[in-house]
């Protein structure tokens, strides 16, 4: 399995926000993907902000029923990894995660969106 196919998306709710200032990210990963994917894919993709993975829970979340209508269907089902890291962090809003806006003279909070397909080609091309 390819490196990049490893993590599909982070997963962002309130939640796995909460869970952020105790260094557990929450991302969907590959079906195929084992623990060892998951962790080796998380140092490798990004090393540069010096995450060591300690531990990585894998679990399976099922599809559910659901109507709209007459029209009965089924949510997606996929898999999600816990990952709890040792050190570093990963950006998932980006470098900095929250910025000031220094043009107000009240703070204003905003997110940063970066892009993972260029943090990805760097990784595999420092390898």
């Amino acid at each position: 399995m390819n490196i990049n196919d490893v993590i599909v998306k982070p997963i962002v709710t309130e939640k796995t926000s909460n869970h952020l200032m105790f260094n557990v990210y929450t991302f969907e990963v590959n079906q195929n993907a084992t623990r060892t994917d998951v962790k080796r894919a998380i140092e490798l993709i990004f090393s540069k902000s010096g995450a060591k993975v300690s531990k990585v829970n894998i679990i399976k979340v099922k599809r559910k029923a659901k109507k709209m209508g007459r029209y009965e269907g089924f949510t997606k089902g996929y898999k999600k990894a816990i990952v709890t890291l040792l050190e570093g962090s990963i950006p998932i809003y980006g470098s900095e995660g929250v910025e000031n806006n220094e043009k107000d003279k009240k703070p204003k909070k905003t997110l940063k969106i970066i892009d993972t397909d260029k943090i990805m080609k760097e990784a595999e091309s420092e390898r």
